[in-house]
């Protein structure tokens, strides 16, 4: 029970006297969009993240997006979560049958 308390407290903001949170890293990605489980999955080359679906975003297209970085949040999938700011869609060529494969 009083660890259950402890790591409460340690999670509980404000209260561990620790240093704040740093601001979220924002970044400006070039990739496609691709099916995931919750969210939808972002692949820039080697990087992959999870985004939350919008009607802006298209499975198949290329965009390019900046956005802030957050490892929390609600998609389930363990892929750092991207919240777009900004989104332009480009030309690059995506593979609409496998969302592992690299885009060219």
């Amino acid at each position: 029970m009083l660890f259950l308390i402890w790591c409460a407290a340690l999670m509980t903001p404000g209260q561990s006297g620790g240093a704040p949170d740093a601001a979220p890293k924002s970044i400006t990605v070039k990739g496609c969009v691709y099916p995931g489980v919750e969210c939808l999955s972002f692949k820039s080359g080697k990087e992959a993240y999870s985004i939350a679906p919008s009607d802006k975003l298209q499975v198949g297209h290329a965009y390019r997006i900046t956005g802030s970085i957050g490892s929390i949040g609600f998609c389930q999938e363990g892929k750092p979560i991207l919240a777009p700011e900004k989104i332009v869609e480009i030309k690059l060529r995506c593979d609409r049958d496998a969302k592992d494969s690299e885009t060219k």
